[in-house]
């Protein structure tokens, strides 16, 4: 079989080897072996084709045809004027109206006499002449200022020069001869092209490829067997002697119950320091009994005397005069619209008929196409999803059979041998570590056939049997 990696030795698929190749100083770098360079392989490209569809518009032969839905589903029928409901003309009630109302029943009219005139004394005067002169006229006196006059706009002379209808932009910016512009479009020879891809590049063609010098290699120095027997001691058998030392005692309390032949004393510390004392109810103040007084209560007030019922008088029927004030003369409606605006003769434009249509003389028999067309179908009911209680009811026993457990097989899971690797158990041992960063191991009987058939005649036990 020869050395194998843990990736080869493992059965489950969730094993693998660590990708940490070695550099020297004894650090490990980024991983150099991926699976995208040992699984995917290179392959040809063909260039793509391009989805941009044809620049020829679309053609037929055929003529254009009017027909639509609309046209061929719904037929035109003859229709009638909507109904209008005519309301009842007014008619007025009988009678007359009754214009008495609460305001003019309740707040008549009242004649107070007229309000007197209050006549204030005159103004203060006093009977020497004030001679002063205020601060504001000593200090702000008024100086003579000359009105500027205002200045005429020169008169206005139009030009001499006949007008040439010619603008500042089409004077200043002129129109210039000028090439279209190239596009920018790249050219689509290289997406038709049946020719091959040419794969040359500037590295492929500028780089020159040099000689590689050989490789110093270092002799490897011959295996020596040490000449001293093998010692079966560790130092874990020498560090780690067995110790006599007694039995840990165990912490868990006894399991038997407490007893005593001792009276209970119930004397607590609640009992000790609060203690019952003699205790007198609070003083309860009673309220004096109600005592009516004497005497007859006067139910006479302010208001019963000072103000004292008086006669109420008619409320005055306060209703306009009969009609209003006519004006001698005839009416003169003639307004500044009537004479301005004048009513012209307008007619109506009547719809144009369509050519070659020709209405419909057969009176309509209040059928739709819908109703006429539409052919009712008997539909039996929907049937109802909701189960039955049966399985409720059933007094069967409860069958539990899947297809689980009666399609799959229970199989025998075997262990994995990357997974006890560098355990006891494992049947391979560690070889050696390559300059990639795997871990070689060997199956542990070839390794022994190969100590076996070694030149130097002394066998070299591997770790795990010594381990073990």
């Amino acid at each position: 079989m020869g050395k194998r990696c843990i990736c080869e030795i493992c059965t489950c698929g969730r094993h693998h080897c660590p990708h940490r190749p070695w550099r020297p100083g004894g650090d490990y770098g980024e991983c150099l072996v991926t699976s995208y360079n040992t699984a995917y392989k290179p392959h040809p490209l063909q260039p793509r084709e391009s989805c941009k569809p044809d620049n020829s518009a679309l053609r037929s032969e055929e003529p254009l045809s009017d027909k639509t839905t609309f046209r061929t589903d719904y037929i035109k029928h003859p229709l009638d004027k909507p109904f209008i409901h005519q309301h009842e003309p007014y008619k007025r009630p009988a009678g007359e109206i009754d214009t008495l109302t609460s305001y003019h029943r309740d707040y008549t009219e009242k004649h107070a006499p007229p309000a007197q005139m209050i006549k204030h004394d005159g103004q203060r005067q006093l009977p020497a002449r004030f001679e002063g002169e205020p601060t504001y006229k000593i200090d702000y006196r008024k100086w003579p200022i000359e009105r500027h006059q205002a200045k005429a706009p020169d008169g206005w002379v139009p030009p001499s020069q006949p007008f040439e209808g010619q603008s500042t932009f089409t004077r200043d910016f002129k129109k210039y001869n000028e090439l279209p512009r190239k596009s920018m479009r790249p050219a689509e020879g290289h997406h038709m092209s049946d020719a091959p891809f040419d794969g040359n590049t500037g590295y492929r063609d500028d780089y020159i490829r040099h000689p590689l010098q050989p490789r110093d290699v270092r002799e490897k120095d011959l295996y020596k067997a040490p000449n001293a027997p093998f010692d079966g001691m560790t130092t874990f058998n020498r560090d780690y002697t067995k110790k006599n030392a007694p039995k840990t005692e165990s912490c868990k309390p006894s399991s038997e119950a407490f007893q005593s032949d001792a009276p209970l004393d119930d004397l607590t510390t609640f009992k000790n320091d609060y203690r019952r004392w003699n205790g007198e109810r609070p003083y309860v103040h009673h309220q004096d009994q109600y005592k009516k007084p004497e005497g007859e209560m006067d139910h006479n007030t302010t208001h019963r005397l000072q103000y004292k019922p008086h006669p109420v008088q008619k409320v005055a029927i306060m209703k306009p005069g009969e009609g209003r004030v006519m004006i001698p003369g005839e009416f003169n409606g003639l307004t500044n619209y009537k004479s301005d605006y004048k009513p012209w003769g307008i007619q109506r434009e009547q719809p144009k008929a369509r050519d070659g249509w020709v209405p419909n003389n057969i009176p309509f028999d209040g059928t739709p196409t819908y109703k006429a067309h539409y052919i009712p179908h008997s539909i039996a009911p929907t049937k109802s999803m909701k189960p039955d209680a049966s399985a409720l009811t059933s007094d069967a026993p409860f069958d539990d059979t899947t297809m689980y457990r009666t399609e799959y097989v229970r199989k025998q899971a075997d262990i994995c041998p990357a997974a006890i690797i560098d355990t006891n158990s494992s049947r391979y041992t560690y070889v050696e570590t390559d300059s990639r960063g795997h871990k070689q191991y060997m199956p542990v009987f070839e390794q022994t056939s190969s100590l076996h058939h070694s030149s130097s005649g002394i066998p070299k036990i591997p770790a795990a049997m010594v381990a073990a």
